[in-house]
């Protein structure tokens, strides 16, 4: 029973009693309802409903797999026909760089073009050697072969000295130049960059050149020599003679943390390249021009991972790149030119020959030399009995 108010007929209100299956006031329809009572929970679904999930169960994974191999390739397809591939493929690199730069901690060093090219990489892998004698690397650098020497620093004092730390806790007047705030900086303010957070994205060069620098050179070398491997007679204007009165050495430093590197390109220079791992752990690539036909082109990537005490050799006209993978990486490249890559080198010059000159041109264009004529100033020469070249 519930309780209303009702109208009386002297126009009061008053409550009666009533009963709900008495209610006329409620709408009713002719007959029985059309719609269908709600299922209790736990009362089981009805065929239908069964039915109805077997077939979305079946249909589902097939409409994904269809849409996978079918509609999406084919709306590839379409898209490359209206646009172009080369235009697809420029659209899909810059959506690429857009995501590293929005989520990347570091500024954007390496573009996503250059970054595909280094994942296509070549099978073979670069050798790793010790206690190779003169006459083998002699022969190995003559053929041109990049090749890992682990144990190229095992007479140096700077191995197990010299690290990021140390250098900036005793050189700290010493410079680099810093490729994220693309100015110069000393050693001792690398931690108050501004934008930055202690050594967060730190990675640079440092030039032998500067004043700041070419005063703690010979220091350095003196912890450094001569590799056990190089024929000490035939060294030539290198930096491991600078002590002996040489003006400008031809080295280099890099300092960088994990996360930074250098994208792939070429130095515009003749001699032969060691880089050497003083700490850290660095990942390198290197390729080189290659002849189809009358086509270049660049050889796929060679990839290696350079530990601390380890040494690369390396040759001119190899495009590179190099990435920190682990702790702050300290190394330095040395410029040599003796003994000479005379096969490789000779190769390399007709193969250039052979081809029209825009073709060395529009490969040397694409890795952002600045002269893309530098190679036809590299000689082989010959004197008292050795090659060198430069």
């Amino acid at each position: 029973m519930s309780k209303r108010r009702v109208q009386s007929v002297d126009g009061e209100k008053e409550l009666k009693e009533v009963s709900k299956q008495d209610d006329t006031d409620i709408p009713r329809g002719k007959g029985n309802s059309s719609l269908r009572p709600t299922q209790k929970p736990g009362s089981g679904a009805s065929r239908q409903d069964v039915i109805l999930g077997t077939i979305m169960g079946i249909t589902l994974p097939l409409s994904l797999l269809a849409m996978w191999y079918i509609t999406i390739p084919l709306l590839g397809y379409c898209t490359v026909s209206l646009l172009g591939a080369e235009t697809v493929e420029t659209l899909f690199y810059v959506k690429e760089d857009m995501m590293s730069y929005l989520t990347s901690e570091c500024p954007l060093w390496i573009a996503a073009k250059e970054r595909a090219y280094l994942e296509n990489r070549s099978d073979q892998e670069i050798r790793r050697v010790t206690n190779i004698t003169q006459r083998e690397f002699i022969e190995i650098v003559k053929q041109g072969e990049p090749i890992v020497i682990s144990d190229a620093l095992r007479d140096w004092e700077s191995f197990g000295l010299f690290n990021c730390e140390y250098f900036m806790d005793k050189y700290p007047e010493a410079e680099y130049f810093d490729w994220q705030g693309q100015k110069q900086l000393t050693l001792g303010n690398i931690t108050h960059r501004e934008g930055f957070k202690g050594m967060d994205c730190a990675s640079g060069y440092m030039d032998m050149n500067w004043e700041s620098n070419d005063k703690y050179v010979k220091e350095w070398l003196s912890k450094m020599k001569l590799p056990y491997f190089y024929p000490e007679d035939t060294i030539m204007e290198s930096a491991f003679n600078y002590i002996k009165g040489n003006k400008s050495p031809p080295m280099t430093g890099f300092l960088g943390v994990p996360g930074t590197g250098v994208s792939p390109h070429i130095d515009e220079t003749c001699e032969n390249f060691m880089t050497v791992q003083l700490s850290g752990v660095k990942n390198w690539s290197l390729s080189w021009p290659v002849r189809e036909g009358d086509k270049l082109q660049w050889s796929k990537p060679l990839v290696v991972t350079l530990y601390p005490g380890e040494a690369l050799m390396w040759y001119v006209s190899m495009r590179h790149h190099t990435e920190v993978i682990q702790d702050c990486s300290l190394s330095f490249s040395f410029t040599l030119k003796h003994p000479p890559p005379k096969d490789y080198y000779e190769r390399l010059i007709q193969d250039f020959k052979r081809v029209e000159k825009t073709e060395r041109d529009n490969l040397y264009i694409d890795t952002g030399v600045a002269d893309i004529d530098f190679i036809d100033t590299c000689n082989l020469f010959e004197t008292q009995g050795n090659v060198y070249i430069t």
